[in-house]
């Protein structure tokens, strides 16, 4: 299950409603067991940090866009 309680943007804090059911379906989907360590709102991406894992990073419409590596 997701946290989506630590949400943070450079607009401050956003609200749960901000985030795409797209990137909700996709960590559902692809990382069942993970936690969320935190989203992000950067100016173009999301940025969401699994616990102890990598970064997923998606564009502003909630499509997938790429893994960052830790």
């Amino acid at each position: 299950m997701t946290n989506w309680n630590l949400i943070r943007g450079t607009e401050g804090k956003l609200s749960t409603q901000d985030i795409r059911k797209n990137i909700l379906s996709y960590i559902i989907q692809n990382h069942p067991a993970s936690l969320i360590q935190y989203i992000e709102k950067e100016h173009n991406i999301y940025r969401i940090d699994i616990l102890g894992s990598d970064s997923l990073i998606f564009d502003l419409q909630g499509q997938f866009v790429k893994v960052n590596r830790r």
